[in-house]
């Protein structure tokens, strides 16, 4: 089974170009889509319709897996967020494929401690609810050391997606408020 998900992780990764921030070694890695949902009015006052260029995060599993080592791994992941965020950040004012970014983000099952670092959350349709809640379900029991035992603990049955406007990843991550093309 072990071979057959990291093929399939693979090849995930390829098809979506799915790519590490900052060189690598950050929690975060990042793929752009167009956004195919209905249109969502942020709290800083941004608008993001459909047809818009996002940058979808996704996890790096390997890595969070071994931030559980020793313990503590909630606490250490954490840390990595925070620390994966300015890169992120940077980059999105760096990399001219990125400046046209309006928000970034994706579906989680950690939609409630997501709010924490600053992005807003939205529910998912249900077919959406159903096929991703079972694919980061399966992600984290595969990955987390408690394996199954982790997906009672918490709010782990329901997925939203969460989403952080470019001006607020920017604003809280990257020194100052700066807009589409800035650089």
């Amino acid at each position: 089974m072990t071979r057959l998900s990291d093929r399939l992780e693979e090849w995930f990764d390829r098809r979506y170009h799915i790519r590490p921030i900052g060189g690598g070694g950050y929690i975060i890695r990042l793929g752009l889509i167009r956004y195919r949902g209905r249109t969502l009015i942020f709290k800083d006052g941004t608008v993001v319709r459909r047809g818009a260029l996002v940058g979808e995060v996704h996890v790096d599993n390997r890595l969070a897996a071994s931030l559980h080592e020793g313990g503590k791994g909630a606490l250490r992941y954490r840390r990595e967020v925070f620390r994966a965020l300015p890169v992120l950040a940077g980059e999105l004012r760096a990399r001219p494929e990125y400046r046209e970014i309006e928000m970034v983000g994706g579906p989680s099952l950690f939609w409630d401690e997501a709010r924490l670092v600053g992005f807003e959350h939205w529910p998912i349709s249900a077919f959406g609810r159903w096929w991703l809640a079972a694919w980061e379900r399966f992600l984290l029991a595969r990955y987390h050391p408690a394996g199954r035992r982790r997906l009672a603990q918490g709010n782990r049955r329901e997925i939203r997606q969460i989403w952080m406007t470019r001006a607020t990843l920017l604003e809280r991550y990257g020194g100052g408020r700066a807009g589409r093309g800035d650089g």
